[in-house]
């Protein structure tokens, strides 16, 4: 099963989203991936509704300035994940009300249920790390972002 570390390449990070509603920050996300070539761009509209309804039944914030927007989604090949910060914030409807700065969203496709759950998981202990958290909030490159999850991960 694919990972974490494996899926967010420096290609997969945006270091400063321009979108700052939350429902225009995932169709720039999803939009990355189709420039980078991890999903085709005739699919943004379909993945983009895809993760917009499961945000209309629950938000995705997590809380500690963290949002994990994500959808299982028909006719996707592989997962894809996309990471991006926001100095700003956005507000993803967090349990602590507090806007998310570090977003990662991922596409898991509709029948691997347990590879979304894995990558919930890896997403959850890694944010639920303060230090983890700011270190990815000080990172200045794409690369050191990717290197930080390797840390973050590794056995």
């Amino acid at each position: 099963m694919t990972s974490l570390q494996q899926l967010v390449t420096p290609d997969c990070v945006i270091l400063e989203l321009s979108e700052t509603e939350h429902e225009e920050v995932v169709l720039e996300m999803i939009s990355h991936l189709s420039k980078v070539g991890k999903i085709p761009s005739g699919d943004c509209y379909l993945f983009g509704n895809a993760v917009l309804e499961r945000e209309s039944h629950v938000g995705t914030g997590i809380g500690s300035g963290v949002a994990i927007p994500h959808a299982r989604v028909k006719g996707l090949k592989e997962a894809v994940v996309v990471f991006g910060r926001s100095k700003e914030g956005v507000d993803f409807d967090s349990p602590d009300n507090a806007p998310s700065h570090l977003i990662c969203l991922m596409l898991v496709p509709e029948e691997k249920a347990a590879q979304h759950l894995q990558l919930l998981s890896e997403l959850s202990k890694l944010f639920a790390q303060s230090e983890a958290r700011a270190q990815l909030e000080r990172a200045s490159t794409a690369e050191e972002i990717c290197g930080l999850l390797s840390t973050n991960f590794s056995t």
